[in-house]
């Protein structure tokens, strides 16, 4: 049955549309969802630091990447309007993100997923109703979608994957490592000279605010 906009919710509703949306996450590929409070997310000046200092590939790169992404005050106040978020992982073999010679044909791959589940999780809460739905993906979608070229929507203002990109949970300073601990997940540093083999896991993390 079509919905129509909801200003309000009642708890069951609510609930349940939760419930379903982390379900929605799992055969849309994820391997695990979390409903999460928004109380749990925060909005971090270091996160936006660690994207300047050392200047990461995508920094002023990426339609979706810092300076291009929501100031941060602008983001804290709009996330303390929310109330509950999906948090969802995508469990990934180490070598394809601690290796940059297989990021390209294979880590891309997994964060694109990341970005697209994100997207229609968006797609699927807006249609019930939930008008400020938001998606949050991984990585930098100009890595992940256009293969590290030319950002088009920065040349152009003409983005070839529009409804599918999305920045990523830290691109609008919002602290993953936090959320993924809270969320009871495991994440390990990488990075380009470590030893892939020593490292357990490794995990492509997405969110939706929904309410």
């Amino acid at each position: 049955m079509v919905r129509t906009f909801m200003v309000d919710v009642d708890e069951d509703t609510l609930k349940a549309d939760l419930a379903g949306y982390c379900e929605r996450a799992l055969e849309l590929g994820a391997t695990d969802a979390r409903v999460i409070p928004a109380e749990w997310i925060t909005v971090d000046e270091r996160v936006r630091l660690k994207c300047m200092i050392p200047p990461c590939p995508n920094y002023n790169r990426c339609g979706n990447c810092p300076p291009h992404t929501p100031d941060l005050e602008l983001m804290r106040k709009a996330v303390s309007r929310y109330h509950w978020a999906i948090l969802f992982k995508n469990d990934v073999p180490v070598d394809d993100l601690a290796d940059i010679s297989r990021y390209y044909p294979h880590g891309k791959l997994h964060q694109r997923n990341t970005d697209e589940i994100a997207a229609k999780l968006e797609t699927k809460a807006f249609a019930d109703g939930y008008r400020f739905a938001l998606g949050l993906g991984a990585g930098g979608c100009r890595d992940t979608m256009c293969d590290g070229g030319l950002c088009q929507m920065l040349d152009s203002g003409r983005c070839p994957h529009i409804l599918q990109s999305r920045p990523s949970i830290e691109g609008v300073g919002i602290d993953a490592v936090d959320l993924i601990n809270r969320a009871g997940w495991t994440i390990y540093p990488l990075y380009r000279t470590m030893d892939p083999s020593v490292v357990p896991s490794a995990i492509s993390v997405g969110m939706v605010l929904i309410y």
